[in-house]
């Protein structure tokens, strides 16, 4: 009891600035409550029952421009002040928050236990947590709310930290925001990152220009920049790749490469090392390690690509057969190449198409400099003869139309029986399916047609020989004629001689 009325007369002393000495010497009762007031205005008072003290006016703390003026202290900790040996704006609140080394610090709010400890002269920070900007001396402009926000920071500016240990290693590094726990956690010297989510770009140290968005989406980065990624896990192994952009769950979560882009639920999802690739659309280029320059649009596009490199798809499932195949093109739903490990291959739309046009005819390229090992076609009107001419309905053509054309697989038979193998103008897919470059057929007509002619020229010349001939004998005929006319003259008029005898 004695040691409260002790606390009331101290602070009624300080507090209400009495001019006059006072002194208490009755007792307050079980349940008394002790008052300091002047006429009707209550100042203090100090309930018996509650034990709580009670300000009833304001309280008021002096600027505080050194360690004994205007501080609140908890035990021998100081607990509330506005240090600065000036005017500067500064608010302190918790263990040993701030300090009384400061120079030129002002605008400096710290909230929480060793919060802003180390401040020197840095002016404009904004501290919430337990040890948030705790070694902070010149650094300013920083905003750090969570326990260990900003931990490290010494002289970074312009950077926001918001979640425990969030930053936390920063050192000089600036213009960094950091938002969710841990997020960039390791970042030291790094410029312009962003992090939005748990342990988002956690391992960065001095990788700039970052924008991580996303449960540990770039958490392995660490010295890579100018990459984005977008969602759960996204781009979450990458350490040193640079430009890649991930948007999406676990998009490019393996990549180790650079330049890529991946659009959607584990697009790129696989990749390690492989370069300048785009892929947009659910699990687009998800099996890709080692491929690079390849685009894939649509879902599941090129999905089963793992080497194989500059290669286009578009479409839902397009190339999605493709593996190791290189230079291939896929255009339209489930538009596949003959074989998943060729390259160089063409396909647009799939297999259920019906018809495809265009306004005007195919140009094919056809410079002697393209080509090698060019003779005269060994296959000709024998060849041609021993094709078989259809007429056929597609199974898939709903309309029934009537079609010209072959049997692929007849044409094999013919082929072989020409001594012809390993031809262009017939593939088989990876699933079978016999296809024919009609193409290739104008070659055989063209010999055909020459070899026709060659015959013709020859009965042709046959037959002029023939009609020379003739007409070589007409004379002799027409002589023969006067002969004949001679004989039957003399014998007409032998006859007529011998009856007059």
């Amino acid at each position: 009891m004695i040691t409260k009325l002790f606390f009331i007369l101290i602070s009624n002393l300080l507090l209400c600035n009495l001019q006059f000495s006072q002194n208490i010497t009755n007792t307050l009762g079980i349940n008394g409550t002790f008052t300091i007031k002047n006429g009707s205005t209550n100042y203090l008072n100090l309930s018996q029952s509650t034990g709580q003290v009670n300000i009833l006016k304001t309280l008021r703390l002096e600027n505080t421009i050194n360690s004994t003026t205007g501080v609140i202290f908890k035990g021998v900790d100081k607990f509330i002040h506005n240090y600065y040996p000036g005017t500067s704006y500064n608010t302190f609140m918790g263990i040993n928050t701030g300090n009384f080394t400061l120079s030129t610090a002002n605008y400096n709010t710290g909230v929480g236990s060793n919060s802003l400890s180390n401040l020197i002269s840095g002016s404009g920070n904004t501290a919430l947590g337990y040890e948030s900007l705790l070694n902070n001396t010149t650094g300013y402009e920083n905003s750090a709310f969570g326990v260990g926000s900003l931990y490290s920071n010494i002289d970074g500016f312009h950077n926001s930290a918001f979640g425990n240990w969030s930053l936390y290693a920063n050192t000089t590094g600036a213009y960094n925001s950091a938002f969710g726990f841990s997020s960039l956690y390791s970042n030291t010297d790094g410029w312009l990152n962003s992090a939005f989510g748990y342990s988002s770009l956690s391992s960065n140290t001095n990788g700039n220009e970052n924008s991580a968005f996303g449960y540990f989406s770039l958490s392995s980065n660490t010295t890579g920049s100018y990459n984005s990624a977008f969602g759960y896990e996204s781009l979450t192994r990458s350490t040193t790749g640079e430009r890649n952009s991930a948007f999406g769950y676990q998009s490019l979560t393996n990549n180790t490469g650079e330049r890529n882009s991946a659009f959607g639920y584990y697009s790129l999802g696989s990749n390690t090392t492989g370069v300048w690739n785009s892929a947009f659309g659910y699990q687009s280029l998800n099996l890709n390690t080692m491929g690079v320059v390849n685009s894939a649009f649509g879902y599941a596009s090129l999905n089963s690509n793992t080497t194989g490199s500059n290669n286009s798809a578009f479409g839902y499932l397009s190339l999605s057969s493709n593996t190791t195949g290189t230079n291939n093109t896929g255009i339209g739903y489930n538009a596949q190449v003959p074989s998943g490990t060729a390259n160089n291959q063409v396909r647009i739309g799939n297999t259920s198409v019906t018809y495809a046009g265009v306004q005007v005819a195919w140009t094919i390229t056809s410079d002697r400099r393209w080509k090698s090992n060019i003779s005269n076609s060994n296959l000709g009107l024998s060849f041609i003869n021993k094709l078989r001419p259809v007429t056929y309905t597609r199974n898939n053509d709903e309309s029934g139309k009537t079609e010209y054309g072959v049997i692929a697989q007849e044409v094999e038979e013919v082929l072989k029986s020409e001594g012809v193998e390993n031809t262009g103008m017939l593939t088989v897919t990876d699933e079978g399916m016999y296809e024919l470059r009609y193409n290739d057929l104008i070659a055989p007509m063209i010999k055909a047609i020459q070899e026709l002619k060659a015959e013709n020229d020859k009965l042709k010349n046959n037959n002029d020989r023939l009609s020379a001939e003739v007409e070589s004998l007409r004379p002799i005929s027409s002589k023969l004629a006067k002969l004949e006319q001679l004989v039957i003259e003399l014998s007409v008029a032998k006859n007529v001689s011998l009856k007059e005898k």
